[in-house]
């Protein structure tokens, strides 16, 4: 039986395995975590999340102990994947802070301010939480303008990524909080 969601508590066993499993091995590995799984382990807004999205080196041994992983706790085969390799491409600043660290693994992951700017590049409608990610950030970093969230964007992003679809779901995600913020017109 394959295990859907990934939750922190799992998530944090998993950590734990990976560690021993690293231990044994004599491999030390670093890995950065994003997306949904930040959402749920750094924030706690969501139960759970599908998959991590994750970047670290990776070698024949360590794909080794990540199928063994798999296999341990039922998840699925790309339970945890390098996708975001190409958004990342886009992401000219990092603030990547360590969030755990184990004797063979260093977790890190992206503060507020950049996750907010991650998800208004993603701008992925639902099923995707983006939107109610980018509400949640934007709460939680107490932004009130417009400008201030741009200001953010420009400093991970850069103003040039603004485009129509991220203006669009900024016009919705303030509508959605109540803001008074200018809409673009698209």
């Amino acid at each position: 039986m394959v295990t859907e969601n990934i939750s922190k508590e799992l998530f944090l066993e998993i950590l734990e395995t990976l560690n021993e499993r690293l231990g044994e091995n004599k491999l030390n590995m670093s890995l950065s975590i994003y997306g949904g799984t930040v959402m749920v382990v750094s924030f706690d807004v969501r139960p759970a999340t599908k998959d991590i999205d994750a970047i670290f080196e990776t070698s024949p041994q360590i794909e080794t102990i990540l199928t063994d992983i798999a296999e341990t706790y039922g998840l699925a085969e790309d339970w945890i994947n390098q996708d975001i390799k190409d958004p990342l491409k886009n992401v000219k600043e990092e603030a990547l802070k360590e969030i755990y660290s184990f004797d063979h693994l260093k977790v890190f992951a992206p503060g507020a301010e950049q996750m907010l700017a991650m998800k208004i590049l993603s701008a992925r409608a639902e099923p995707f939480r983006d939107f109610a990610d980018a509400e949640y950030l934007i709460d939680f970093l107490e932004i009130e303008t417009l400008e201030q969230v741009l200001e953010i964007f420009d400093k991970y992003i850069g103003r040039k990524f603004l485009r129509d679809r991220q203006k669009i779901f900024l016009n919705y995600v303030g509508k959605d909080l109540g803001k008074s913020w200018k809409k673009f017109t698209v």
